[in-house]
């Protein structure tokens, strides 16, 4: 991940706690400070007591607890993201308990096996 510049538009999704009894919900945020460490973001018009610190690294939420915040560059790489894990589920319940393996061909289990190394 690259270093954020202040200024920049981030995209943010509450994650853990935060979505618990809410929809999540992917939320345009600013870069307002970029230190050694970590950098700051947060809404625009909101107080400063409500802005976020992340590390620059990684780009994780800086917190004590579990994180209530994850971001992205852009909103099609959380989009991305979603479809990866949709259909990455889809494969998991299609071959739970060995189910499904009648209806597919070998040829295509070895096609599938070959893309997954």
């Amino acid at each position: 991940m690259k270093k954020p510049k202040v200024g920049q538009l981030l995209y943010s999704l509450n994650t853990g706690n935060a979505a618990r009894n809410n929809e999540k919900k992917l939320t345009q945020v600013v870069v307002k400070k970029v230190g050694r460490k970590y950098f700051t973001c947060g809404q625009e018009g909101l107080p400063e007591h409500c802005d976020t610190q992340y590390y620059i690294d990684d780009w994780r939420e800086r917190t004590i607890y579990s994180a209530k915040s994850t971001l992205y560059e852009n909103a099609q790489d959380y989009r991305d993201e979603k479809e990866i894990t949709e259909i990455c589920w889809r494969l998991y319940r299609a071959f739970e308990y060995g189910r499904n393996l009648l209806g597919i061909e070998l040829a295509d289990l070895r096609k599938i096996d070959d893309l997954l190394d």
